[in-house]
């Protein structure tokens, strides 16, 4: 598993490392080992073009996934908004790295086939508990750093 991080906002100034250390544990327990995934950190009015051209939603969002079926080796992208992330995650007491992860485990969980819209309640009940899981994993897994999964940050 390889995943590439690359901030194309200019506004906030995240710790990269602090994000790849996160995610480690979460990616090693969703088994994600032979594929690559992209990451694309954003501000608002780039994640806002995006939402407009693939979903008609003229507003910045969180995150949007983007599969890539029928890619070998390629799990999908993943972009966040950072200006999005800080606003509706550090009222709650979360660094902005800890808000990022938040979203990319939701982003991930889209590209493994999770849904919570447009699906029944239990449906969407279960992506919600998936990503709480994983998002307490990340803040309190780094032992997986440890542990011999053979996964590393920044790989």
């Amino acid at each position: 598993m390889s995943f590439h991080i690359t901030d194309r906002q200019k506004g906030e100034n995240p710790d990269l490392e602090s994000i790849r250390r996160l995610m480690v544990p979460v990616l090693a327990e969703l088994k994600i080992v032979d594929l690559d995934l992209e990451i694309e950190l954003l501000d608002d009015q780039q994640i806002a073009k995006l939402n407009e051209k693939f979903f008609c939603r003229f507003r910045p969002t969180n995150v949007i996934s983007f599969p890539q079926e029928g890619t070998s080796g390629h799990l999908g992208d993943v972009v966040v908004s950072v200006e999005t992330s800080r606003r509706e995650t550090e009222t709650l007491g979360y660094s902005l790295e800890e808000g990022i992860a938040y979203y990319l485990i939701h982003g991930i969980l889209h590209l493994l086939g999770y849904e919570h819209v447009g699906v029944e309640a239990e449906v969407a009940a279960a992506m919600e508990q998936r990503q709480d899981e994983l998002f307490e994993l990340a803040l309190n897994g780094s032992n997986y750093l440890n542990a011999g999964t053979g996964l590393q940050a920044g790989l």
